[in-house]
């Protein structure tokens, strides 16, 4: 517990400061009346010396003294503040829990939509690898007509299927892909989210171009314009 400093303490400090003041004086007038006293000199780099320190720690009394009044007054009447903002608490508690439910169910809709996603992917790679080994034992390879598919050591799989072709999808990279799109879209192309998943969006973009024309991009949200600074002027 801080050490409660009353106003009687402050003038005891503020009195001593005076008389090292007056004594410094005093000593300052001593060593005029004799400038080549090696003894009056002493005596006043001592009055001043000690007149200063009185003076500083007067000072600080004085300070903590104000400090503490400050935290009395602010303690009186903070419960006077709460009281008369009393309707706006009770609203921002209001407000506040419906947002952050709704935040939470958002959360975990958005987990149980990558969920999905996530198995969806696992069940299509496992289908396509599955009609690959059977097209391929068929003696259909990829190259030979509308029908066929080719097996990758490198996991890259190919099928065809009258004309139509298919191939893996890396759920993760996926998951990446969307969750960019939708934080450029909702939260700005300045979020830490854009530049991380800027890869996995990119692999996305180039391998899977029927992938991104047959996904919607998010609407974009209207965010505003960033500041300009060109030749010293900020737009």
């Amino acid at each position: 517990m801080a050490v409660q400093i009353t106003e009687e303490q402050v003038q005891q400090a503020e009195a001593r400061a005076e008389q090292a003041e007056d004594a410094r004086a005093q000593a300052a007038r001593k060593l005029e009346l004799s400038p080549y006293s090696d003894v009056a000199a002493m005596e006043h780099s001592e009055a001043a010396r000690t007149a200063a320190q009185q003076r500083a720690n007067a000072r600080e009394i004085r300070a903590k003294r104000e400090e503490q009044l400050e935290e009395e007054r602010r303690r009186v009447s903070r419960p006077e503040r709460e009281k008369a903002a009393a309707g706006e608490i009770r609203a921002a508690g209001r407000q506040m829990d419906q947002l952050h439910k709704a935040f939470v169910e958002a959360a975990a809709q958005a987990q149980a939509a990558l969920v999905a996603l996530m198995d969806a992917g696992v069940a299509y790679n496992e289908g396509l690898a599955g009609h690959v080994q059977v097209l391929v034992g068929a003696g259909l390879d990829f190259r030979g007509g509308e029908s066929g598919a080719e097996v990758s050591l490198l996991g890259s799989d190919r099928l065809k299927v009258k004309g139509r072709e298919f191939s893996p999808y890396d759920p993760g990279s996926v998951a990446g892909w969307v969750l960019r799109r939708a934080a450029e879209a909702r939260l700005s192309e300045f979020n830490g989210l854009v530049g991380l998943l800027m890869w996995l969006w990119q692999t996305v973009e180039s391998e899977h171009p029927e992938l991104v024309q047959q996904v919607g991009a998010p609407a974009v949200k209207k965010f505003p314009e960033p500041l300009r600074i060109q030749r010293g002027v900020v737009d």
